[in-house]
This record gives C-alpha cells, sequence and structure tokens, in this order.
C-alpha cells in the first residue's frame, strides 16, 4: 500500500513493490498474480481500515455530536505534519484512476457512501438526543461532512498547516448546529 501511495499505480514498478513488500519475484506472482491486483488488494485494506476507524470512533462516546468532532480531530491529526503532506490514498487514487478505472471507482463511490451511513447514523442518534437540529436532513448532511474531511485531507496536502485545518473543521461543525 505505502508504494503505491508514495508512488501512484502508474509509478510504482515491479521492483518497487518487491522491495516494499519484501517479496522475491516468485513470491509476489504466486500471492497476487500481477501488480493491479495487489493494487486492488492495498486499496481494500486502506478503505476498510477507515471504515473500521471511523464507525468505532462514532460509536466510542455517548454524545453522538460529540463523536462526530472526534472523528474529525482525528482528520486533523492526519491531516497534519508529515502524514498531511502525504494526503489521503483514495483521494490520491480517485484523481490517479477516475474515472476511467472500472475497479477502482465502485471501490471508491463505496467508500463513500458507506462513510455517509456512518455519519448519517452517527446524526440520527444526535438528532434523537437533541444535540442537532432535527429538521436538518441527515443524507444531505452527512455528505457534506464527508466532503469536507476529503477536502480538508487535499488541501493539507497542498501545505495547509494544523491551524488552518482546525479552522476548516470548527466551521464545518457549526453545520451541526
Amino acid at each position: 500500500m505505502h508504494v503505491f501511495w508514495d508512488r501512484g499505480y502508474h509509478d510504482a514498478s515491479l521492483p518497487d513493490l518487491l522491495e516494499g513488500m519484501e517479496l522475491s519475484r516468485g513470491s509476489f506472482y504466486k500471492a497476487f498474480v500481477d501488480k493491479r491486483g495487489v493494487y486492488l488488494r492495498a486499496l481494500d485494506a486502506y478503505i476498510e481500515d477507515a471504515v473500521r476507524s471511523v464507525g468505532e470512533t462514532l460509536h466510542s462516546n455517548p454524545s453522538p455530536k460529540a463523536a462526530i468532532r472526534e472523528a474529525f480531530s482525528q482528520q486533523v491529526d492526519q491531516a497534519s505534519g508529515t502524514e498531511g503532506l502525504r494526503g489521503c490514498f483514495v483521494v490520491f487514487a480517485a484523481v490517479e484512476m477516475l474515472p476511467e478505472d472500472k475497479e477502482v471507482a465502485p471501490r471508491i463511490s463505496r467508500l463513500f457512501r458507506r462513510l455517509q451511513d456512518l455519519y448519517a447514523a452517527a446524526i440520527i442518534r444526535a438528532q434523537a438526543l437533541g444535540e442537532i437540529d432535527p429538521g436538518l436532513d441527515e443524507r444531505t448532511l452527512a455528505r457534506f461532512l464527508v466532503c469536507q474531511i476529503q477536502g480538508m485531507r487535499v488541501l493539507a496536502k497542498a501545505g495547509a498547516d494544523r491551524a488552518e485545518t482546525r479552522a476548516m473543521v470548527e466551521l464545518a461543525l457549526k453545520a451541526l448546529g
């Protein structure tokens, strides 16, 4: 994953992958068949980890609104410093591979839908507790939050610092009421 994350799919060579995975050529082909197979597995692993992490965070606090704030705080951490300059693997994959790639596109779309579902569920719980205005549409608000996170990750890659990123989060969270 890290080789593709650092170089992209097209610029990652087989020698780069063998070195990064500490595999021989024979072991690589036995386990993965080809570069494409490794890329898709790396993307799937990243996506599953992201969904799991966000899901755990959004269920970690009795206050759903506080859990949403915590999820955004974690994104600030990921969007800061050296890690922030590296960017998000999914955003990198989307920019490099879409719209042409018919295997990557549904994976990325599915990730964003799953994240939106997690945020929508947290918003519904928060609305039931009176933490978020029940008049707000949870799906629209969830899409907005996911869009803000991805945009924040892109701006961090372009050099936005922690204070700028934190200010973006505070503004986005005001939409929750």
